[in-house]
């Protein structure tokens, strides 16, 4: 017998059962919000004492100059029952909690975030242990962000193990997560992660990083637990994080607030710094846990060196943040001296389809403003001292239903006789390189094949206990008519023997 494996986003034949770790027909996802679907956002400020006014984007949104991205793994219960509830204001083991909220800088106060990295598989739907769809729709509906932790903690088929968990979460919630964090410290994620669009990855990594981002070193990590917001390269953010530790106990509590003290005190902090933490709890069998949870958030909140200049965000709205400025078109500034008024004309079309919070911060110099007014957003906020303007715009009517993607190249059977193992994929591929594969205990000695089929020549003949990798990082296997579309990675697959 070979090894067939089941495939994403591909035909299934009518009445044809497949596993339970492929969803391939979506059901209906809850009703959401849309939001402003306006391509055009125009803001007319009113200035006063104006002399040739400018703009510029803000570093951070809100124009704070550091922050926090905090996170909590594996989507338990108590995401919603503690953290969720500590933050936005909530019973939990009957105390009430009032919530945490800071200002964007022109009055308006603002929740704050995190970021909750889920394995969405049906277990959300069948235990109490974990958030049930409902709460994790509650919880996205507050801005808090679900990042993609994979649909069962990792999985062979790298690819599958990130698309399954994102169609899965789509079809219960119309939630699409676009940022990863990686479960433990395995490998092959990376590389595959960037080739299906996410730029924000997210875990502990350690060194060696087995993950395939060493390219050949670790100039593309982010280490430190920081992301330095000014000189950061967003198109591939690869960020290890603080583990704040899970029993949130008064020991992990005096390191947590170490941690804090740090990325205030940061010698770059030049670089307007945002701190990267997880923890996987508090857990919900701890009482204490809930209290050391608020203590930890209030001592952010009351720091010395706050001051309500810490931008309090989850990995989505900071990564959409920094897609929005990058992507907005200015297509039209004009002051108008005769009526003191500053006109902007902002176009959305090329930013990410995937951006829901299209929010944008800018200051105005040259001029004190009196009034600002804005189309195409949900609110708009000003400090005239400042010239601060905020402009919230929330839009989910281009977000890219996963079960539609195209996606690259996926083996489909692998099989062995003798030296040789036999390679199928769904799609014709070209390749040249053996580099991207190994067997442990063989030695493999050449390539050859050509549209779907492939052949893999051993030292040695191959044995059942051996495994099968294919690192992309290391080969070049890609679309034949798309060199971009690279077969991503494929690691551990026990080989099965062939007819």
């Amino acid at each position: 017998m070979s090894t067939s494996l089941t495939q994403c986003n591909r035909p299934v034949a009518a009445g044809r059962q497949i596993d339970s770790t492929s969803m391939v027909t979506p059901i209906v996802a809850p009703v959401v919000s849309l939001g402003d679907t306006s391509r055009y956002v125009s803001i007319d400020i009113e200035l006063k004492k104006a002399k040739n006014p400018d703009f510029q984007f803000t570093d951070l949104a809100f124009n704070k100059s550091k922050g926090f991205m905090l996170m909590k793994d594996d989507g338990l219960a108590s995401d919603y029952t503690i953290v969720y509830k500590v933050l936005s204001g909530g019973v939990v083991n009957g105390k009430r909690y009032p919530g945490f909220t800071y200002t964007d800088g022109a009055g308006k106060n603002i929740g704050y975030k995190y970021s909750f990295a889920i394995n969405p598989n049906e277990e959300h739907s069948t235990s109490n242990n974990v958030t049930s769809w409902p709460q994790i729709i509650e919880i996205v509906s507050k801005g808090h962000s679900i990042m993609n932790h994979t649909l069962y903690h990792g999985g062979t088929d790298k690819l599958k193990a990130l698309k399954d968990a994102e169609k899965n979460l789509w079809r219960h919630t119309h939630y699409r997560m676009t940022e990863i964090a990686i479960p433990s410290n395995d490998e092959g994620f990376v590389e595959t992660g960037l080739q299906l669009g996410y730029h924000l990855i997210s875990s502990e990594f350690g060194e060696p990083t087995p993950d395939g981002n060493n390219s050949p070193g670790n100039e593309n990590m982010s280490w430190g637990s920081v992301i330095p917001m000014k000189t950061q390269n967003f198109k591939k953010v690869l960020i290890s994080r603080t583990n704040l530790g899970d029993q949130w106990n008064p020991s992990e509590l005096k390191n947590a607030k170490s941690y804090v003290d740090y990325v205030f005190s940061h010698p770059e902090k030049s670089k307007k710094l945002i701190g990267a933490a997880f923890s996987h709890g508090p857990f919900g069998d701890k009482k204490e846990g809930a209290e050391i949870f608020y203590e930890f958030i209030n001592y952010i909140k009351n720091h010395p060196a706050n001051r309500d200049s810490v931008w309090m965000t989850s990995s989505k709205e900071l990564m959409d943040y920094v897609k929005t400025k990058a992507k907005v078109k200015i297509v039209k500034e004009r002051y108008d001296r005769a009526t003191g008024k500053y006109h902007i004309v902002l176009d959305m079309n090329t930013v990410d389809p995937n951006v829901i919070y299209r929010n944008m911060s800018l200051v105005v110099n040259g001029g004190e403003i009196s009034n600002v007014k804005a189309t195409g957003t949900n609110d708009v906020t000003f400090n005239p001292k400042t010239g601060l303007v905020n402009i919230y715009k929330t839009d989910r009517s281009r977000v890219r239903d996963p079960f539609k993607d195209k996606l690259p190249p996926q083996i489909s059977k692998i099989s062995y006789k003798g030296n040789v193992i036999t390679i199928v994929y769904d799609l014709p591929v070209k390749q040249s390189m053996v580099q991207g594969y190994e067997i442990p205990g063989n030695k493999v000695l050449g390539l050859k094949g050509s549209g779907k089929v492939w052949q893999l020549f051993l030292q040695n003949p191959v044995t059942e206990k051996q495994t099968f990798f294919y690192r992309m990082q290391r080969g070049d296997a890609s679309q034949a008519d798309d060199p971009s579309s690279r077969v991503c990675t494929y690691a551990g697959s026990t080989l099965l023997k062939g007819n």
